[in-house]
């Protein structure tokens, strides 16, 4: 059975005599014992539990927590039939009843919050293999709903199983028109163009076994957006576009140019652009929309104090440095939290100065929590914020290899499987660095902060590297031209700043901090500055002056957040915060 040390946390492998008090050798000090048989270990069979009188031990019976998530499973309908309305309505899309039929369409009454009653709708089962997991229902106004609670599944899961090319596209009605024209082979993300890919994460695995991957988004923002996201997941060899022209998806692709020329698309698709040859063709719609738009700022955190000199945006490296005890990993901690709330970024952490790690999750709860964490202090529910940390927040930890390329390697592993947005380095000189005799540290810095910019940019990863400045006079605020090692920390950024924090008159450290903006490569996401900010005690939160003297934000932000959160683009991907969402005005039977 195995046993938990209750000082070391280790885990052991031990069998005992449960039906008596014995004493036996104990594994976290016996070894170290100049005696020559050392039984300091006391098993007590009434509490199952040992405890070593030497080095003063407990062990006890390790059970590793494992809260699965649990779904609800939506009530059978054992319902095959279609209204009028509705067969009129697919109809008018060209889609026949013999789809509908073999797709397990069918019409019903279901209660829709946008008009808060019962209305007329169709449905769109989901299953796998034969269990029915999910339903979505499509109202009049184009309104939608997926079963709350239910697991979030691709819509024709069952076809990601049996077949070895497959096409993805944007809605039920692009997967129905694939398979009115003969292809089985379909599936359609649940929830339109959103941030929650929950339904990639859980069958991520299964796309090993495909060869090839149609991608049939729609096209306008939303749908270029998620085309380049499942690029960024299955990655580009494997991934082929199909090309709409003038027309937006490929209902209407089959309403205007008819099946003959339907069935055309999947031998006209192209390959996804891959890593070394870029074709003007293939960043079209990047060039169109820098033409039409012009340069756009990237993300805010919703903080006037930061958001006034820097906005945020994936596929940037952004240095961050400061003299110890400034709190440079803190307000690192404090923008990836943001970015996570307010845009669904998750993001992986190499940060070997905070082991255990359980010492930097305490710092995360707490910031989203807006309590001390402690069972006695913090009045929020403990485990839904659990929730939200593990499904969002990652680690990378490798004993045996802690080089740059060990951690990039498992920082990809995390892009595919979890679609992880951002990474956290802290800090540079935890790093394994093997520089070679024919090499100079500045060439070595050279080369490293060019392997973690290729990263950040094919990956589509905002990544934060916090690095020590050399020794400074006190009350000097470092640049990154004072980082150990080479000026390239300072050239090669797309970002750079500097935590400091300020002291009293007798030299003591206040909870006052400036954030030095020293460098924004790019002046569509920003400009040089400084934020004034306080550090808020309470939970490890940064806020400007002002709203520190109107009294500390201790609210609970993962609720907050999930009300007030941005979506990067309109869709219905978050329809149990904002049904609102999911209404257009554009008039329809459905």
């Amino acid at each position: 059975m195995k046993y938990q040390s209750s000082l070391t946390k280790m885990i052991h492998e031990l069998v005992f005599d449960e039906t008596r008090k014995k004493r036996y050798k104990c594994p976290e000090c016996s070894l170290n014992s100049k005696r020559k048989n050392p039984i300091d270990l006391e098993y007590y069979p009434d509490t199952k539990r040992a405890f070593c009188h030497k080095c003063q031990t407990t062990l006890f019976e390790y059970k590793p927590y494992e809260r699965k998530k649990e779904y609800k499973v939506p009530e059978w309908r054992n319902k095959t039939n279609l209204t009028d309305k509705a067969v009129k309505f697919f109809t008018s899309r060209m889609i026949s009843q013999e789809t509908l039929i073999k797709m397990g369409v069918f019409s019903d009454i279901e209660y829709m919050p946008q008009f808060e009653k019962q209305v007329d709708v169709i449905c769109f089962p989901f299953f796998i293999d034969e269990k029915q997991v999910n339903i979505k229902f499509r109202g009049a106004k184009k309104s939608f709903k997926l079963v709350s609670g239910a697991e979030l599944i691709w819509y024709n899961f069952n076809a990601l199983k049996n077949n070895n090319e497959l096409i993805i596209c944007e809605g039920e009605m692009d997967a129905l028109t694939w398979v009115e024209n003969g292809y089985d082979n379909v599936i359609s993300v649940p929830n339109g163009a959103g941030n929650n890919l929950e339904y990639l994460d859980s069958s991520i695995d299964l796309f090993n076994e495909i060869d090839k991957v149609y991608l049939s988004t729609d096209v306008d923002a939303p749908g270029i957006q998620l085309r380049d996201e499942l690029i960024r997941r299955l990655g580009a060899d494997k991934c082929y576009l199909i090309n709409f022209k003038q027309h937006k998806d490929s209902n209407e692709y089959f309403i205007n140019e008819g099946g003959i020329k339907f069935k055309e698309l999947i031998n006209d698709s192209k390959q996804a652009p891959i890593k070394g040859i870029v074709k003007i063709e293939s960043i079209h719609d990047d060039i169109l929309e820098l033409y039409e738009k012009g340069e756009q700022p990237g993300l805010n955190i919703d903080q006037i104090e930061v958001d006034k000199f820097i906005t945020w945006e994936l596929g940037r490296l952004a240095v961050v440095t400061g003299v110890p005890q400034s709190g440079k990993s803190e307000f690192v901690d404090s923008i990836v939290v943001k970015l996570n709330l307010l845009y669904g970024w998750k993001a992986a952490y190499f940060t070997p100065e905070n082991y255990p790690l359980k010492y930097h999750y305490r710092k995360i709860h707490s910031k989203l929590s807006g309590q001390k964490f402690h069972k006695e202090t913090d009045t929020t529910d403990f485990y839904s914020i659990y929730e939200h940390v593990k499904d969002n927040f990652f680690y990378i930890m490798n004993e045996d290899s802690m080089t740059a390329k060990s951690v990039l390697d498992s920082a990809k592993s995390l892009v595919k499987q979890k679609g992880i947005k951002i990474l956290v380095i802290d800090p540079y000189n935890k790093l394994d660095h093997d520089i070679s005799n024919n090499m100079s540290e500045t060439q070595y810095v050279s080369k490293f902060l060019d392997d973690i910019i290729k990263f950040s940019q094919f990956n589509n990863v905002l990544l934060f590297l916090i690095a020590h400045p050399t020794k400074m006079m006190k009350g000097d605020i470092p640049t990154l031209y004072n980082i150990s090692g080479s000026a390239n920390f300072n050239n090669k950024t797309d970002y750079g700043f500097t935590v400091h924090r300020l002291s009293n008159e007798d030299g003591s450290m206040n909870n006052n901090v400036q954030i030095h903006w020293q460098k924004i490569k790019f002046r569509h996401l920003g400009q040089q500055g400084v934020s004034q900010l306080t550090f808020n005690i309470n939970n490890g939160r940064y806020e400007s002056f002002d709203d520190a003297n109107k009294g500390w934000d201790n609210s609970n932000w993962l609720i907050k957040e999930k009300l007030e959160r941005k979506p990067l683009l309109l869709d219905n991907s978050d329809l149990e915060h904002d049904p609102d969402k999911w209404i257009e005005s554009k008039t329809s039977p459905f």
